[in-house]
């Protein structure tokens, strides 16, 4: 017998993507939704936690002379003038709430002799506007995020949990199909809402640094229920590779 279950929202990916939605969707419902975030592997070993680098925002204009339209102007020139710029806007004016408000829930930003958050040079960037957390960005944001995420008890980890199908009727989502790996038991997941966070796809190619996990599985349900997907030929590669 299948196993169903039933939530207001299902999340798939457990990334600093997918655990970011949870924490937002459970505050502001104030506990008052189900929630649930589907992993294939435990949350702890999504590949967020190998990003190193940091993150850009604009932090410290006046010191800086620093802007929003001139971290846009380094995006879209970085994207060699290909990128959706509405996209980057929305960007570059979240971006610097986004870094205070993890400071705020705990992530240890790398910090300078005043105190504040430090910010270095990073490709692309023709200002130093890059925040970090020594060389543990992506770990330290994960690890602050997961521990933050299970503060409520209205958001349920299903780790190891790889979803194999979205439900649709009528091009209205319903929930999804998973396959608990631990076991190996079918379930039907219902619910009336459901994010896809699922992450890269490098390892459809030959060479990459990114984990053995990021296999493309999130662009694979999207194409199947008929959602359209945008820019698949812009895969990012570490420069190292």
């Amino acid at each position: 017998m299948v196993e169903v279950l039933k939530y207001d929202l299902v999340i798939i990916g457990s990334g600093l993507a997918g655990l970011r939605a949870a924490f937002e969707a459970a505050r502001v419902s104030q506990g008052k939704i189900r929630i649930a975030v589907l992993s294939k592997v435990h949350a702890m070993r999504s590949h967020s936690v190998s990003a190193e680098g940091g993150a850009s925002a604009v932090l410290y204009p006046k010191e800086t002379g620093d802007s929003l339209d001139l971290h846009a102007y380094d995006t879209v020139k970085g994207s060699d003038f290909l990128a959706d710029q509405d996209a980057v806007e929305l960007l570059v004016q979240e971006a610097p709430k986004e870094i205070i408000f993890m400071d705020h829930l705990g992530v240890p930003w790398s910090r300078d002799e005043k105190g504040r958050i430090l910010q270095r040079p990073f490709g692309g960037m023709s200002i130093p506007r890059t925040t970090f957390a020594q060389d543990k960005s992506g770990f330290f944001l994960m690890s602050t995020l997961y521990d933050n995420v299970l503060r409520f008890d209205n958001v349920e980890m299903l780790h190891e949990h790889f979803v194999t199908s979205l439900l649709m009727d009528h091009g209205v989502f319903k929930g999804v199909t998973a396959i608990d790996l631990r076991t190996g038991e079918f379930k039907v997941i219902l619910a009336k809402a459901g994010i896809i966070a699922t992450g890269g796809n490098g390892r459809v190619y030959k060479f990459t640094t990114m984990a053995w996990s990021s296999t493309g599985d999130g662009y694979s349900l999207a194409y199947r229920a008929g959602i359209p997907l945008k820019d698949m030929e812009f895969p990012q590669f570490h420069p190292t590779a």
